[in-house]
């Protein structure tokens, strides 16, 4: 009872934080836009503006993630973190409910993005929008997560950014948001192990459901795949902070 009564108090805090920066919606969710608007229309026209929609839900969650993980650095500065810490609740709780908040408010602003869906010929069908959720909310779990694990041990907020878009960034890029799956051994390789190669098929299976797409992967192993990396990067970010938490908070 402690434990989800713990998860649940930093989950709503996160969305009550959120809601009183609303910049944070038009960053995330603008630069998305921005890139799906002159891309989308700027190489290919409307048959490359569908294939790449995907990949700008995905950004607009990235963006999303790497924002709410970055307020642990925060909260750690403020002293916020040497409360919680020293409380009697279980630290693995305390990752949880961080991460859910952070998921939560990417997933969202994901399906916000889900406006101009019909722009791309997408069209509602009940068990491809609860796969297409279902991939929303892991990739969001999964980027927050390993946000979360890197927050913890940085202790700069500008570095932190840094380091997230220097990884992140061309993470989605090899995903196949941006181009189909690549001939290169190597590349495809990569985009195997890559989280983001099954947030980005997850999301396209369930917006196209019977649309050709032989080289992506199927949305049960997306969803499969995803929910793996999901709780690796929990168990590692619990690891992280049950073994530093007591320096980093002091």
């Amino acid at each position: 009872m402690t434990f989800l009564l713990t998860v649940y108090t930093l989950w709503q805090r996160e969305l009550v934080r959120f809601y009183r920066v609303p910049s944070r919606w038009f960053g995330a969710v603008g630069t998305a836009l921005l890139f799906w608007a002159v891309l989308g229309n700027g190489i290919a026209g409307d048959n490359y503006r569908a294939y790449f929609f995907p990949g700008t839900i995905v950004m607009s969650m990235m963006f999303s993630c790497i924002f709410a993980t970055a307020s642990i650095i925060e909260d750690r500065q403020a002293g916020f973190l040497q409360s919680v810490m020293v409380a009697p609740v279980s630290r693995a709780a305390i990752v949880m409910g961080k991460i859910l908040g952070g998921a939560t408010l990417a997933t969202f602003q994901g399906l916000l993005i889900m406006v101009f869906a019909a722009t791309v010929g997408w069209t509602f069908e009940f068990w491809a929008f609860l796969g297409l959720l279902a991939s929303l909310f892991l990739i969001s779990f999964v980027v927050t997560a390993m946000g979360f694990w890197l927050a913890w041990t940085v202790e700069s907020s500008p570095g932190f950014h840094a380091i997230m878009n220097m990884v992140l960034l061309p993470m989605w890029m090899a995903s196949g948001a941006v181009f189909a799956v690549s001939s290169s051994p190597w590349l495809r390789a990569f985009m195997a192990v890559n989280p983001f190669t099954y947030g980005v098929a997850g999301v396209r299976r369930g917006l196209f459901p019977t649309a050709n797409l032989d080289q992506v992967p199927t949305l049960q192993t997306s969803l499969l795949v995803l929910l793996g990396f999901a709780v690796f990067f929990y168990i590692l970010s619990s690891f992280v902070v049950e073994k530093t938490g007591d320096k980093k908070s002091t």
